[in-house]
């Protein structure tokens, strides 16, 4: 009787209990890593792959930047997919690949079980696990002083947590050594893999091939049998094209073609069997690429690496995610972000990327796919030219007009007219490349068409000055042109050459460091020869200045127009001293109070509809806040640091670092030569000297504030510069 009444009672407080939370069933995920190829390659072979024209027909497809923490073309590549963050693994011993240093517990290594080595190198016991990543210890020491935080193994380790299984199963060796790179992505932070099979029992030899072998479908659909009833998560290296890479220099560029297609070829086979043992068919796959091959000779493309992600049922559409904001662009560090939470897993806050998402497009995605990849090659083809020849030109015109300030009355004229319609062009010159954006054409017809648009605006606002303020014209179409398209599609800013590089990582949406030191420099440049043009005006204007300026700061920063909030705080710097000017005759530092308050009043506007209104998803901001909130000063210190870092490379390397110094010389020379014709150029434009003041100052703050403030500077510096170079150069007394 006891124990039936025992029964009872725990029936009955069973039935009373709240049911447990329902985990949902996500279904499981296949990771395909097919290396060291391109979209070209893909769409140049469709007839011949039918297995990836398939997935890529069913599903999502989209461009990947493929940055690493070394840059596209260094080692790093499979480490970033598993870290969520920009990884190295580049190894200063050349005879070193950390990468792909993986093994079976059970192979031999130097004459010792990997297992055992493992140990000796890690102390760490290698458990039960099938796969051991021998690599691990340097990628850890390769990483931990990096500007940015980045965790080898964050993916694998928070997968192990959750308690789900992760295998890898494939391997890309060659006979110069063992080349496993998709361990580095399926691995946990020690390094380790519970499940798979990667030695070289899945090689068969093949003497039709330079380096000898190639992977044997057979065995690999096998092992991918015995893993997937248990796995969750399975990364499966194709190998074959990451095999034909290796050997391409050492053949003809026709010959390195045809192996590059029939490595392809065996890939799609060797992929199509794995697929055909899938248990059930609520697997996600996901092929990727972890590294973009170099082009061949006489070969240009953008570096965006393919992608696909079928979903079960098919979603066709185009790959987007928060970290581009823009359809069939992704970036490598979303993929940890998007295994993560497919599988119900909070993505750490050190994670940059976000979870990749299908949009469903109207047209064919695939096509629709080729024509955006075809536009991004001519756009970082263009995009090369000008940053090659655009600062070059900016030295050599603001040297030149510091030298013609030395000469003073001595300067010939016809030097100083040349001069400065060579000005008025560079300056006109971001509005032609925001305006060619408009149309995809070939990249000698944009480079004629942004020469032929900055001469008709140059020009054009020479002649209707005569030739007295002709900078004033190229500097407001910028304005109108750049605050138009950033409330608007943003799409001039897409597919100008002088905006992002989706290739580099540079930026993806928002407003850029190029076109955001331009758009300082050419409001103050705009705004002071238009709104103010005779000595000081009411109150009323004052305030409509005021109120325009902190329209375009917050603009800027605003997390769906601008998403720069760098930009919006320098801008901000930036206008409110040319504010104190506007509002006192005279300011004085208890002036500078309320102007400053109000400055960050704008960007911190922009900050909180970021953080609270639109959260993590809107840009970095929100993730930055998470940060802060639960460590405290050291994101705050690695951020600081990071920028620090930046830009002391770019003092070094950049162009645009030769653009601001000859900026400043010009502003020096002025200063302590004050030429005649300078001196009353600006007297008959009283509102030129704070604009200039206000742009150097705004310059500054966009150096310390931005990742690349160097660029931000250099641009902002040219108007600022470039504008006071034009009106000292002038004729004031014989009309020009």
């Amino acid at each position: 009787m006891k124990y039936a009444l025992a029964i009872a009672i725990s029936v009955s407080l069973l039935a009373l209990a709240p049911p447990a939370a329902a985990q949902p069933d996500r279904g499981r995920l296949l990771i395909a890593v097919l290396d060291q190829v391109t979209w070209h390659d893909l769409l140049a072979s469709q007839d011949d792959l039918p297995v990836l024209k398939k997935l890529a027909a069913e599903g999502g497809v989209g461009l990947m930047c493929v940055r690493t923490g070394s840059g596209w073309w260094a080692d790093g590549g499979y480490l970033t997919l598993g870290a969520g963050a920009r990884a190295t693994a580049h190894s200063r011993d050349a005879g070193s690949e950390p990468e792909g240093y993986a093994f079976q517990v059970s192979e031999y290594v130097d004459s010792v079980r990997a297992g055992e080595s493992y140990r000796s190198r890690t102390g760490w016991p290698s458990g039960d696990n099938a796969i051991v990543h021998l690599g691990i210890g340097e990628l850890i020491r390769l990483n931990t002083s990096r500007s940015h935080r980045v965790r080898p193994g964050l993916m694998g380790g928070a997968l192990r947590r959750a308690g789900l299984r992760v295998a890898c199963i494939g391997n890309a060796d060659t006979p110069q050594g063992p080349h496993r790179g998709a361990a580095a992505i399926a691995m946990d932070e020690q390094g380790l893999i519970e499940l798979g099979k990667i030695d070289a029992d899945l090689l068969s030899p093949d003497s039709r091939v330079v380096y000898g072998f190639t992977a044997d479908a057979a065995r690999i659909a096998s092992a991918f049998r015995r893993v997937a009833a248990a796995a969750d998560v399975v990364v499966l290296d194709l190998g074959e094209t990451a095999r034909a890479a290796s050997y391409a220099e050492l053949m003809a560029p026709d010959a390195a073609e045809a192996v590059r297609a029939k490595a392809l070829a065996r890939a799609d086979r060797v992929l199509g069997a794995v697929l055909r043992e899938l248990p059930t068919d609520d697997w996600v796959v996901l092929v990727l690429t972890p590294r973009v091959r170099p082009p061949a000779p006489g070969e240009e493309f953008a570096l965006l690496a393919p992608i696909i992600l079928r979903l079960p049922g098919g979603k066709p559409g185009l790959l987007t995610s928060p970290s581009t904001r823009r359809s069939g662009l992704v970036v490598n560090t979303d993929v940890a972000a998007t295994v993560l939470e497919h599988c119900g897993l909070e993505v750490p806050a050190d994670t940059v990327g976000r979870a990749i998402t299908v949009e469903a497009t109207p047209a064919n995605a695939v096509a629709r796919l080729q024509d955006d990849l075809l536009r991004h090659d001519r756009v970082e083809l263009s995009r090369r030219y000008v940053f090659r020849w655009l600062p070059v030109l900016a030295v050599v015109a603001l040297w030149s007009a510091a030298l013609l300030f030395l000469l003073g009355d001595r300067a010939p004229r016809w030097a100083r007219r040349m001069v400065r319609g060579y000005l008025v062009l560079l300056l006109a010159a971001p509005s032609a490349m925001l305006l060619v954006a408009l149309r995809a054409l070939p990249v000698p017809t944009t480079l004629l068409s942004v020469l032929g648009i900055s001469l008709v605006l140059a020009v054009v606002g020479g002649g209707v000055t005569r030739w007295r303020a002709g900078h004033v014209l190229p500097s407001l179409a910028l304005v109108i042109l750049l605050v138009y398209d950033l409330v608007r599609a943003q799409t001039m800013l897409q597919w100008s050459p002088f905006s992002y590089s989706p290739a580099s990582g540079a930026r993806f949406y928002g407003l850029g460091n190029e076109y955001g030191g331009a758009l300082l420099g050419a409001t103050l440049i705009a705004f002071s020869a238009l709104l103010l043009p005779r000595g000081r005006s009411g109150r009323l204007e004052r305030l409509m200045v005021g109120v325009a300026l902190a329209a375009v700061a917050f603009i800027i920063g605003f997390p769906n127009f601008g998403a720069n909030l760098g930009m919006a705080l320098a801008c901000a710097v930036g206008f409110a001293t040319f504010l104190l000017y506007v509002w006192y005759a005279r300011p004085t530092w208890r002036d500078t109070i309320p102007v400053m308050l109000l400055a960050l009043v704008v960007a911190a506007g922009a900050a909180a509809a970021d953080i609270f209104a639109y959260g993590r998803e809107a840009s970095h901001i929100g993730r930055f806040t998470a940060l802060v909130r639960a460590e405290g000063w050291q994101p705050i210190v690695e951020t600081v640091t990071r920028k620090a870092a930046m830009n002391w490379t770019l003092l070094r390397v950049s162009p645009w670092a030769d653009v601001a110094t000859a900026a400043l010389v010009v502003f020096g020379v002025a200063l302590i030569a004050r030429p005649r014709l300078l001196l009353a150029g600006s007297a008959s434009l009283p509102w030129l000297t704070p604009a200039v003041v206000a742009c150097l100052v705004g310059s500054l703050a966009a150096a310390v504030l931005n990742d690349s403030g160097v660029v931000a500077a250099g641009v902002a510096l040219l108007y600022g510069a470039g504008t006071l170079a034009y009106v000292g150069l002038g004729d004031q007394t014989v009309r020009d």
